[in-house]
């Protein structure tokens, strides 16, 4: 990880997520180690593995989001900001990852408009002219599978269910 931005994985990566909290790492660990994210969960446990496989599900391009998971920081295109306070000009795709790291950003609320219809189905928004999306932060009670299909359609990747 790069200490001075607070970035786990590639800095030029497409897609960015943006966390509050880092994870704690091992002074030696890094994203290129060939078991990189299975050593990531092992020192943090349970939680961070619920943060990778979301990330993964909404990423992936198939639905094989488990291998996808064991690769993700190691040889896919997404990375990990954390308590950023803007966002990564390298990126194409935002995913501001819960209301702490949304404040942080200081992004204004009234550019961002629900990706669907149904209010009580989703509480992932986008940008009107962007690639940043609101979302939940990256736990299955407060980010679900059915809203992180919403997501992916809006991503255009098909559902995983």
């Amino acid at each position: 990880m790069n200490k001075n931005k607070q970035i786990i994985g590639l800095e030029n990566a497409k897609i960015c997520f943006y966390l509050p909290t880092p994870p704690t790492l091992e002074a030696n660990w890094s994203h290129t180690a060939p078991l990189a994210v299975q050593n990531l969960i092992k020192i943090n446990g349970n939680h961070w593995r619920k943060i990778l496989t979301i990330m993964a599900k909404i990423a992936v391009a198939n639905t094989n989001w488990k291998r996808y998971r064991d690769e993700l920081l190691l040889k896919q295109d997404e990375s990990i900001l954390i308590d950023s306070v803007q966002l990564n000009p390298n990126a194409s795709v935002h995913i501001i990852c819960g209301q702490l790291s949304a404040q942080k950003l200081n992004l204004n609320s009234a550019l961002f408009k629900p990706i669907t219809s149904d209010s009580s189905s989703s509480h992932v928004s986008k940008h009107t002219s962007q690639a940043i999306y609101l979302c939940p932060y990256l736990d299955y009670r407060q980010f679900p599978n059915q809203q992180i299909d919403i997501l992916r359609a809006a991503l255009t990747l098909p559902p995983l269910s």
